[in-house]
């Protein structure tokens, strides 16, 4: 079954991957969309081609600024000038700053973060102190193992060398 897709849905599919963060992948984004990897690729390498620039003057310039460029400042400007707007609003502010509603979520997530970032810090602190005294308690019980193998060895070749010389005469009954 073939799926058609708007021009806009393209231009607004190839404007996401152009942004996305250096850590998220073409095919998530993909999935995200709902489209065919083999399909976005395409958008995104027609995107490149005089036509569609032609046809869509605005998608040569696929954003003005990279998001993920963006210093703390701005992004908390951004956050505080779209905090009061409706989502129509928010949606032509991003369109404007070449930015998506979600890159403003984004954001506000990352600056309340921080809070409980502290918390983790402190769990990951207590969780290694844990590990580091289990590696302990390990490499003792270890060394004693190691020390009761070697007693029992020597015990069993004590008792085969005292049954042996006294089997020979040297020892008296």
């Amino acid at each position: 079954m073939l799926t058609k897709y708007t021009k806009t849905f393209k231009i607004e599919a190839v404007k996401k991957v152009m942004s996305r963060n250096p850590g998220t992948s073409i095919n998530a984004i993909a999935r995200s969309l709902g489209v065919k990897i083999t399909t976005l690729h395409g958008w995104v390498n027609r995107m490149d081609s005089k036509a569609l620039k032609e046809e869509h003057p605005t998608s040569g310039v696929l954003v003005q600024k990279n998001p993920y460029s963006w210093s703390e400042s701005e992004r908390f400007e951004a956050i505080l000038e779209t905090a009061r707007l409706s989502q129509e609003e928010i949606s032509e502010y991003c369109r404007k700053k070449g930015i998506f509603p979600h890159h403003i979520e984004q954001w506000k997530a990352e600056f309340i973060k921080p809070k409980s970032h502290s918390n983790e810090n402190a769990q990951i602190k207590e969780l290694k102190k844990e590990v580091g005294r289990l590696n302990y308690e390990l490499n003792r019980k270890e060394k004693a193992l190691a020390e009761a193998a070697a007693l029992l060895v020597l015990k069993k070749k004590a008792q085969q060398w005292w049954q042996n010389n006294s089997e020979a005469g040297y020892f008296p009954n």
